[in-house]
């Protein structure tokens, strides 16, 4: 089959690869509809997240299930299905108490050996383990790119938005509009803030933000602690909800919330280790909270709030491109020529 493959550091390359095969009585084959490019996989490419050469990239996707184990009671040959970007088994200590981002059988699709050695989803077909509790169905007359980022990113932001504990009527910031960013703007709306500030310095993707309701911040243009400042009497926002990962992105977010407030890390680290304001922290009487989206809690809310239209997370796509082109699209993603870029076999 033709898949997208890890090369070296800043290389990814299409390659023919084995079609991947059942190989556990909770596996499900899924024949891949649509794939996704997203910032994650940037951390691959520049050799941020340790990775096997060959490894098969991609974890966002939704399919059809081809072909399942035995004991897959869920899904049968012929739905179509939307994954979580890591599996859960849905019964060990984590899972039974809810964060199946702990699972003690977790796996990430795309990451190569050290995260599990699944396959990857920009490919024509892969495997999920765990079936049952890894995937959901897509409801009757939602498109495929409507439902591909319940497995991700539009997880992340809710997940993002939810521990900001986002009151009506708050001022809240959002640090970063990439395509997290976007999708905890557009979450953020869910929990009825009266404002939302998103901070970038991509303007195509902050007039995108503005469409989701965000109120554009452009840190080339103005010191983004300041603005919100300024906006909010000098007092801050209520709380922040940090989509970069970059350290300073995560200082912003400290520094641009009122005292009390609190921070809600999603964005993948830059780094193990930093400067940590502890002092800070502790004199403001803030919340930090910080950590991988658990997503399997969300992704049927949130399949329920898209058939609603409560939500329309396909409009931060800005390309969509054939398997094929991947490797250019890792190159235009990369350079910030695009928001959002999806993949069709």
């Amino acid at each position: 089959m033709k898949a997208l493959t890890f090369r070296a550091e800043g290389e990814v390359k299409m390659a023919d690869v084995p079609k991947p095969r059942i190989a556990a009585s909770t596996d499900a084959l899924i024949r891949i509809t649509l794939g996704a490019v997203c910032g994650s996989d940037l951390h691959i490419l520049h050799g941020h997240t340790p990775m096997n050469e060959g490894a098969v990239l991609g974890h966002e996707f939704v399919g059809l299930v081809e072909e399942v184990g035995p004991e897959v009671k869920r899904f049968k040959p012929g739905d179509r299905v939307v994954s979580s970007f890591f599996t859960s088994c849905g019964h060990c200590v984590m899972c039974r108490k809810g964060w199946f981002n702990q699972c003690v059988s977790k796996a990430t699709f795309g990451h190569g050996e050290y995260f599990g050695g699944l396959g990857g989803g920009q490919a024509e077909y892969v495997v999920v383990p765990l079936a049952d509790h890894s995937m959901e169905i897509i409801p009757e007359g939602m498109t495929d790119e409507q439902a591909i980022f319940v497995g991700d990113i539009l997880s992340t932001g809710f997940f993002g938005a939810e521990r900001a504990e986002i009151k009506p009527g708050d001022t809240v910031a959002v640090v970063g509009a990439g395509p997290v960013g976007l999708m905890a703007t557009m979450c953020a709306q869910l929990f009825g803030p009266a404002r939302t500030f998103v901070i970038d310095m991509v303007e195509s993707r902050l007039e995108v933000a503005q469409e989701l309701g965000g109120i554009p911040i452009n840190a080339k243009e103005v010191h983004p602690v300041a603005a919100i400042e300024k906006a909010t009497g000098g007092i801050g926002a209520d709380s922040s909800i940090e989509a970069v990962g970059l350290l300073s992105a995560v200082d912003t977010a400290i520094n641009c919330v009122r005292g009390g407030g609190t921070i809600s890390m999603v964005g993948v680290p830059s780094a193990v280790l930093g400067d940590f304001p502890y002092l800070r922290m502790w004199m403001k009487s803030l919340t930090f909270r910080a950590g991988w989206c658990n997503v399997q809690l969300y992704m049927r809310p949130l399949l329920d709030l898209i058939a609603a239209g409560r939500l329309r997370p396909e409009l931060i796509i800005s390309h969509r491109m054939k398997l094929d082109q991947a490797e250019e699209a890792y190159r235009i993603f990369d350079a910030r020529e695009a928001t959002k870029i999806v993949l069709t076999p």
